[in-house]
């Protein structure tokens, strides 16, 4: 390649440069940019001076632009090195102070090169060989540049690390960007290796800047430094919820919106820079997460223009490149309106609660009076005429289908109180039995069906007696329901470790297996009508279940169309002797 040809393709680099140079600029507010802006301008006055070196003819003229462009490589490096802790978020390790020292101790070196004349430090032999400056470098300047490529080979392996931990589309890009800006780095080394080919290669540094023209249209296709804006302005900006980051040293390094609004509004002008305690000193368990770098969750108060908002506050720990406490994230919710419309649904569920209460006590009783008065009027149906007998049976069984009804909607309401208290005690089976039995005698009396109590006399289950009888009641009920005139009613019980299995098991209609699925959902409030036509709410089986789960139990089922079936459930118990009675 001729002379003239080399100038202009170092030129076209240099310009080139530029370019880059002003479209880096554009985003000089993002993370790292101010430190890659150095790197650039560093790189353009390097490649300046290697231009003015090569068409220079003096030895003092071509040793003067050579300590310049030596200069802004030695300067360069501090810069690089700002730029990939700021981009790898490890720029907590130096302070303001620290980069500025950092950036003077290679601004110092390069000044050593100006007074190597008279004190030959920086080179042990200056000649010009052929139109070329050609120099032999002492062993404190070998050692000092080892120093530097050690550095920025640390750096390169960071900014590796950071690419394998990025996006999966962006990675490929990004390792190809790192690939190409290590070209100049690699001549770098070869020159120091070799001295003598430093004539040829000292015009290939410059041409690095059709490099970085390659690695702009990557950026530019793959968005790079849009990426950063676009998240954070876009995106973060744009919830309604506010966001802290705060450093391990508890210092606010990230805010959106919403967050300086929200402080503001408590009257922080600015929050950047502030440290965590004292923003959050308000709200110590806030603090105490932020500064212990662990998730949680906490409710704070605050006041707003006067008025008291609630917040729900969760707190994450900051991680970067698979290290661990570098920092949190603090995500602050408005939940105001939501915790009162909480209180608004507590305070209309405790009303609901009350009317039930007094529902169940104004309408149970007069039921149960009625019902007593029928079961009179029953007993005596032999003094009746055959008209007033039959008025007399449609009335009981209209007020034991309703008094049942009654008493299953108002035990199903209250089973669905979270606060429902059970008081259970050991009951002896066979008696709660007993008296369900002697409940429902006159229903099974007029169907002729006969029930047998077998459970065992020494038996006794740990259940609320009222949730207990309910439970049989509405398993009798619905076994003599469903079974047919003449038929048979046995109750068993079968004792296993520390649980009682009792079983109430009738010969009457079955059912369906498709039936017996369905026959405790919540869905199928429904009820089959019985062998005599009885009606039902289908309410009694799905609280008797929901009682069975409360009292630690369960309920299932079996059962063959036309052979009867049998409902289990199963309750804490002891069997205190062995015998039994029918």
């Amino acid at each position: 390649m001729t002379t003239s040809m080399q100038l202009i393709f170092m030129i076209a680099s240099v310009i080139m440069m530029c370019i880059i140079f002003i479209f880096v600029f554009g985003f000089r507010k993002e993370r790292g940019i101010n430190f890659l802006i150095g790197v650039i301008v560093c790189r353009i006055i390097y490649a300046s001076g290697v231009i003015c070196e090569e068409n220079s003819y003096s030895l003092m003229g071509k040793l003067f632009f050579r300590n310049i462009h030596q200069t802004a490589l030695n300067v360069m490096v501090p810069f690089f090195v700002l730029f990939v802790l700021e981009l790898v978020a490890y720029d907590k390790l130096l302070r303001t102070r620290g980069k500025i020292v950092l950036i003077a101790l290679f601004a110092l070196w390069s000044m050593l090169m100006w007074f190597d004349s008279d004190l030959h430090v920086i080179y042990r032999k200056i000649e010009l060989y052929n139109g070329h400056l050609l120099t032999t470098k002492t062993i404190y300047s070998i050692t000092y540049a080892m120093i530097c490529y050690s550095i920025l080979a640390t750096c390169f392996y960071f900014l590796f690390q950071y690419l394998r931990n990025i996006r999966k589309d962006l990675r490929t890009p990004g390792m190809w960007v790192l690939f190409l800006i290590s070209f100049s780095f690699i001549i770098e080394i070869v020159k120091l290796v070799n001295s003598e080919w430093s004539s040829w290669l000292l015009p290939m540094s410059v041409y690095c800047g059709f490099l970085g023209m390659l690695v702009l249209i990557i950026i530019l296709r793959y968005k790079f430094f849009s990426l950063t804006p676009f998240a954070r302005n876009i995106v973060l900006d744009t919830l309604q919820e506010s966001i802290l980051i705060a450093n391990a040293s508890g210092k606010i390094i990230d805010s959106n919106k919403q967050a300086s609004h929200w402080f503001s509004e408590m009257g922080y002008a600015t929050i950047s820079g502030r440290n965590i305690a004292e923003l959050l000193a308000p709200w110590p368990n806030w603090t105490k997460l932020c500064q212990s770098m662990q998730q949680g969750n906490i409710e704070i108060d605050a006041w707003l223009n006067g008025e008291r908002r609630i917040y729900s506050v969760n707190v994450y720990p900051l991680h970067t490149l698979r290290r661990q406490g570098q920092g949190s994230i603090s995500l602050i919710f408005d939940i105001t309106e939501k915790q009162r419309h909480l209180e608004q649904i507590a305070q209309l569920n405790q009303l609901k609660d009350q009317l039930f209460t007094i529902v169940s006590h104004d309408i149970r009783g007069p039921l149960a009076l009625q019902f007593q008065l029928v079961e009179l009027l029953e007993e005596d149906r032999d003094s009746f005429s055959t008209d007033h007998r039959e008025i007399v049976e449609m009335l009981g069984d209209q007020i034991r289908n309703t008094l049942g009804m009654t008493a299953n909607l108002l035990e199903w309401f209250r089973s669905q109180r979270e606060d429902m208290a059970l008081r259970p005690k050991f009951l002896a089976l066979s008696e709660v039995v007993e008296e369900c039995c002697h409940m429902l005698h006159i229903r099974s009396g007029a169907k002729q069906i006969v029930v047998h109590n077998n459970i065992a006399s020494g038996t006794r289950v740990y259940a609320d007696r009222e949730a207990l009888g309910l439970i049989i009641r509405n398993l009798l009920s619905n076994a003599i329901k469903f079974t047919g005139l003449g038929g048979s009613v046995h109750i068993q019980d079968q004792l296993s470790g520390n649980m009682v299995t009792v079983s109430v098991r009738d010969n009457g209609m079955g059912m369906k297996e498709e039936q017996t699925r369905q026959l405790f959902s919540e869905k199928q409030l429904h009820s089959l009508p019985g062998t005599m036509g009885e009606k039902g709410a289908g309410l009694g089986l799905l609280v008797s279940r929901q009682f069975v789960q409360r009292s630690g139990g369960n309920m299932w089922v079996e059962s063959q169309v036309g052979q009867g079936s049998v409902f289990y459930f199963t309750m804490k118990g002891e069997r205190r002797d062995e015998s039994s009675h029918s």
